[in-house]
């Protein structure tokens, strides 16, 4: 990577190339969840039920290496800074990983399993928290930090997308699929690495600054009220995400009526994700970040306390929701990131703790998605609800409470977070 002057400001192709490394890490996410699951238990034998365990236990693993591989980056020390050599590290085992997990061999079995996702998942976050750890240091321009985050959503968006597609365009049985994505990740993991090192400028990390133990780290984060207020009101948004992305498929199935349309859903999500970025740029510029983020969740809350009157009937109604569903998901894409790197960029310059305080957050994002397994579903159960056939009123209702009612709930009480927090521009940067 070449050296940047904390004075300059990125161009737009610096910040397209920024975001390209995103689009195989979120191609490779995005077919665990889609397609994995069913894959391996379903087409290799392996059963729904140990399947789900050795995913779940994965989330777990995340959650600990998730904090570890960004305090070892945080204290890397070396003329090359501290992200880019775990960069380089990860990246070709992790090209070895996704090949190796989507492209098993006839026979494969539990074993197998378990070792092969346990060394994706280790090194997906070898490759994923350095790399997202440069975007909240390397621009000392608030806006800038926005724009970032943005590159990186938009590409995302594109990996998921790609996805969808992918097997959809092949016609192909899905261990076919599976291998063109994985070497489609290959690929673009090449591409991004590329444009990383040879068009993004970088701070240098010097090394005088002293290093911290992984303890006084979280110790040294945590004392931040502004660190500790973003991870609370992110833990509640990314809570109610999940609940509304984890039963989307099952309300579409058995409330809306239109299991045929749940991939003309989520292309409608993914769509306006992309196209409502903007919107919320201007509106953090214009008003604040605060401001654009208690906005999204504000309309998402009405979105969603109007969605129970959309009946079987009201397939044009769902989608305009999806519309603004996927829009509100962008902000919370990309401005809790960027108030993020805003809390770095004020207390942390020397970058001593910036993928240590990432690393908390993703470990956080991954942690809310057992909670429709944990809470959502064992409660459906219990009302007797069945996924295939008909469900009762009740069963009906307690699904949409889970869907729509409490991320409502959820969605007031971050704004009222967010609002009475100290997380206003005076707060994270210091400026007027």
């Amino acid at each position: 990577m070449t050296t940047k002057d904390t004075t300059s400001i990125f161009t737009r192709w610096q910040l397209l190339s920024f975001g390209v490394l995103t689009t195989p890490l979120a191609l490779a996410g995005f077919t665990l969840v889609f397609y994995l699951p069913n894959f391996y238990a379903l087409e290799m034998g392996l059963g729904l039920t140990a399947v789900g365990l050795v995913l779940a236990l994965g989330r777990v693993f995340d959650v600990i290496t998730d904090p570890l591989i960004g305090h070892f980056s945080d204290q890397t020390r070396g003329r090359t800074g501290p992200r880019a050599p775990w960069i380089l590290l990860g990246a070709p085992i992790f090209a070895l990983a996704v090949w190796l997990f989507l492209a098993p061999p006839e026979g494969a079995g539990l074993i197998y399993l378990i070792a092969v996702s346990g060394l994706f998942f280790l090194t997906y976050t070898i490759v994923d928290v350095p790399y997202s750890s440069i975007g909240l240091e390397i621009s000392p321009d608030p806006h800038e930090r926005s724009l970032l985050a943005s590159s990186k959503s938009l590409f995302q968006i594109a990996g998921a997308l790609a996805a969808s597609l992918i097997p959809l365009v092949l016609g192909a049985a899905m261990g076919l699929s599976l291998k063109v994505i994985a070497a489609t990740v290959i690929v673009l993991l090449a591409v991004g690495l590329f444009t990383l090192f040879r068009f993004v400028p970088a701070i240098r990390e010097p090394n005088a600054e002293p290093r911290l133990s992984l303890w006084s780290g979280l110790r040294w984060l945590w004392t931040r009220p502004q660190y500790r207020s973003l991870i609370g009101a992110f833990f509640m948004v990314q809570s109610a995400n999940a609940l509304t992305a984890g039963l989307t498929v099952l309300y579409v199935t058995h409330v809306i009526g239109a299991p045929e349309l749940i991939g003309a859903f989520f292309l409608i999500i993914f769509t306006s994700t992309a196209l409502c970025l903007p919107v919320w740029l201007w509106i953090a510029r214009r008003q604040s970040k605060r401001a654009a983020w208690i906005t999204s969740l504000i309309v998402c809350s009405a979105a969603l306390a109007v969605v129970p009157f959309v009946g079987a009937t009201g397939i044009a109604g769902f989608a305009m929701f999806c519309v603004i569903l996927g829009g509100v998901f962008g902000c919370d894409a990309i401005m809790p990131t960027s108030m993020l790197a805003d809390i770095i960029g004020k207390t942390d310059g020397s970058s001593r703790t910036g993928a240590t305080a990432l690393a908390v957050k993703n470990a956080v994002s991954k942690l809310t998605f057992v909670v429709p397994m944990a809470i959502a579903f064992p409660l459906l159960d219990l009302v007797g609800f069945q996924e295939a056939g008909e469900n009762t009123p009740m069963a009906l209702s307690v699904l949409t409470i889970f869907f729509a009612g409490v991320p409502v709930a959820i969605r007031l009480l971050t704004a009222f977070v967010v609002w009475r927090a100290p997380l206003s521009t005076q707060h994270l940067t210091g400026s007027g």
